[in-house]
């Protein structure tokens, strides 16, 4: 697992650091409310650089997914639920009074509705498997699903949408020898199984 998200690698670290001092600094108590806001008495996010949320999101990302992994069980849920809640939050316009007691209700509360709706999935009956009429289809159907995925998607996409080994290539994104090899292999798998 890399340190840093795809969107979080360029970030300059001198710059995050002069804007977490800035955040901190006298400067945001004089700070001029945006134009359009000063008499309405509203304070909307302030989304130009240094950003409120920007550095609620520098501040409290790392402790919302830690909090939302272990509530949920996954990096990669925990990840998205803390995504999804900062997207709350800007959504909500302005900012409420305690933003990191807010965002953390908003995890946990998000959470719970992942937990819930994952619930409800595993109680659901599954569904019925596909059968045929014909018991040899049947077999090599569950053959097929028991293949690797590279494998199924290769033979998929070679005999039932019938393209040709360089365009299958272009839709995996690999090279024409893997999806060959694939094929063989894939085939090769299927006539041990069901001989």
């Amino acid at each position: 697992m890399e340190p840093f998200p795809e969107a979080m690698r360029h970030v300059n670290v001198e710059k995050v650091a002069e804007e977490d001092a800035y955040m901190t600094s006298d400067h945001m108590a004089s700070r001029r409310a945006p134009p359009g806001h000063e008499a309405s008495g509203s304070t909307a996010w302030d989304l130009t650089p240094p950003s409120d949320l920007a550095s609620l999101y520098l501040r409290e990302r790392e402790a919302m997914v830690r909090l939302a992994r272990l509530l949920t069980g996954s990096m990669v849920v925990a990840e998205e639920i803390v995504q999804e809640a900062f997207l709350k939050m800007h959504k909500q316009g302005t900012p409420p009074e305690n933003p990191a007691g807010y965002l953390r209700t908003t995890v946990a509360n998000v959470s719970r509705s992942h937990l819930r709706r994952l619930h409800v999935e595993r109680r659901q009956p599954a569904p019925d498997r596909v059968s045929f009429d014909d018991p040899v289809i049947d077999e090599t159907w569950a053959a097929v699903c028991r293949l690797p995925f590279r494998q199924r998607a290769v033979l998929a996409l070679r005999f039932y949408e019938d393209l040709p080994e360089a365009e299958i290539a272009r839709l995996l994104g690999c090279r024409l020898g893997t999806v060959k090899s694939s094929l063989h292999r894939g085939l090769a798998k299927l006539r041990d199984e069901l001989t």
